[in-house]
């Protein structure tokens, strides 16, 4: 049983050391950056850059806690030579004032220069200052025997558990401390005759010894665990950012379908009104050409009825003809969502359309006793097709008029001017507005701000469809409460003008 016991006991010390050679050779060996190195590490010029940034931060933080017990502790331990060396009281307090001292310098040190580069040492020089210290306390007093080794352990013990050493730098730390703690005992054990002396000289330094052995185990342990949890940290970190990546993109495709899904549904209803136009046209027409045929039956009736009457009726059929034209182009506009054609662009006058918009809505215009204003420069002409132009207008007009219902002084502006060889139209009120993100849907199809039953929300998307069929824009601006404001892009037919801006105020007021 006991040679058992002295065979494990053997391998387990075998083991230790095989491993203490391995870790020594490993240490030297072992992948470097800088002036550190770190067993265990992957070759990665990045994950080594990153453990060195942080256990230089680690280590200044420690060694920030390890210069205050040093500047603390060793005034503090005076009460230990007034009970065990008074005699050498005076020499004992200025040595670790000194120390103290030194500990002042090394922590001020820390945040500068100094620190940055050298911040290895600090794990040596903390231990090492009151080692030195103690030890030359021993050696002036003479005493080989004394009970201050144990400061010597405490410096080796509180140092390990401070900083994070690796095997070669602990392993070269506490050598120093025995060579310094050797050096100052054994001049005076040469001479010495006492037994009971001698037998607690070797017990203390045997204590040293083991301590010494126990300590560096363990932070061989400590130093192996801290890089595990750094590979640890770091493969969950990457982990976390690829499933973070992977989250983005996942949502992202979300959306593409979203979007793609909504577009396919917009697509088949376009298509649906395309295919339902196609068959209204036709039955429309049918009612159509007879109210043309009417009108051209009253227009030669006007031939034999006196001129004042013959004008007046001549007016009504002309804008009966261009209402039955706008049905028809109404209609067969909305055939354009499924099959888009594009119509030939020609000059047209914007003071012929904003007469016509104008004499269309006059009857809405003056029951809601609302103000309308036209600025426009005259001679101005733009590439456009007259029907859309007309119909968008229209358009623009009739959402203002119901915009402005209930409202107090409600005014309608309607702008035009060139600059160079664009050419703006805009139409202004001061009705309800819309709110940001309502202005950036106010174009898709089926969208709209007013109640059920009121709007079908595709005025503005046939008007957005005409204006890109006749290489314009559209653009909106409102303030919720206060306006809103809807400009029409068109090149000029004419190019730059010099035509003096005569400015034509035109102002409809209730019947």
């Amino acid at each position: 049983m006991l040679s058992a016991q002295t065979q494990v006991r053997g391998f387990s010390l075998a083991e230790f050391w095989r491993g203490a050679v391995r870790a020594w050779r490993h240490d030297n060996n072992d992948i470097s950056s800088g002036d550190t190195t770190y067993n265990g590490l992957p070759n990665d010029p990045v994950l080594i850059k990153r453990f060195n940034d942080e256990h230089r931060t680690l280590t200044l933080r420690n060694a920030r806690v390890g210069c205050w017990f040093v500047i603390l502790l060793m005034p503090l331990c005076t009460i230990l030579d007034v009970l065990s060396y008074p005699q050498h009281l005076h020499v004992f307090v200025a040595l670790r004032l000194i120390s103290s001292l030194v500990g002042v310098i090394l922590l001020l040190g820390i945040d500068r220069s100094f620190g940055q580069k050298y911040f290895r040492f600090y794990p040596a020089l903390l231990p090492l200052i009151p080692s030195i210290c103690v030890s030359y306390m021993m050696y002036f007093a003479k005493d080989p025997g004394s009970h201050y080794y144990a400061g010597l352990s405490f410096c080796m013990v509180s140092t390990c558990f401070v900083f994070n050493w690796t095997f070669r730098e602990i392993l070269a730390t506490l050598s120093l401390i025995v060579i310094i703690y050797l050096a100052a005992t054994l001049p005076h054990m040469v001479h010495n005759t006492s037994n009971d002396v001698t037998i607690m000289y070797l017990s203390n330094l045997t204590f040293i010894i083991l301590n010494c052995i126990v300590l560096v185990a363990t932070s061989f342990q400590h130093n192996s665990i801290r890089i595990r949890e750094f590979l640890s940290r770091c493969q969950a970190e990457s982990r976390h950012h690829q499933l973070s990546f992977q989250n983005d993109e996942l949502l992202e495709t979300i959306n593409r379908l979203r979007d793609t899904e909504a577009q396919l549904d917009h697509s088949d209803r376009l298509a649906s009104i395309g295919r339902l136009s196609a068959g209204i046209i036709h039955e429309i027409n049918n009612p159509l050409n007879f109210v043309k045929s009417a009108l051209y039956v009253l227009n030669k009736k006007t031939r034999t009825m006196p001129p004042e009457l013959a004008e007046s009726v001549t007016n009504i059929t002309r804008d009966v003809g261009e209402g039955v034209d706008r049905v028809v182009a109404i209609v067969s506009d909305l055939r354009t969502f499924a099959h888009p054609d594009q119509r030939s662009l020609h000059p047209v006058s914007v003071d012929s359309v904003l007469s016509k918009a104008e004499r269309f809505l006059a009857r809405d215009i003056s029951d809601h006793h609302i103000q309308l204003s036209i600025q426009s420069s005259t001679g101005i002409q733009i590439l456009a097709d007259d029907r859309e132009i007309l119909q968008v207008l229209i358009n623009l007009l009739q959402n203002s008029i119901d915009a402005l219902h209930e409202r107090p002084k409600p005014t309608i502006q309607i702008a035009c001017r060139q600059v160079g060889t664009i050419v703006q139209l805009s139409v202004t009120d001061n009705g309800t507005g819309i709110t940001q993100d309502q202005a950036s849907k106010i174009f898709d199809p089926f969208y709209t701000t007013k109640e059920v039953g009121k709007g079908m929300g595709l005025g503005l998307s046939i008007c957005y469809r005409m204006m890109q069929q006749m290489e314009g824009d559209i653009e909106v601006e409102s303030v919720p409460g206060e306006y809103t404001r809807f400009t029409l892009i068109f090149q000029s037919a004419t190019g730059s003008i010099s035509i003096s801006t005569a400015t034509s105020q035109l102002t409809s007021t209730p019947a």
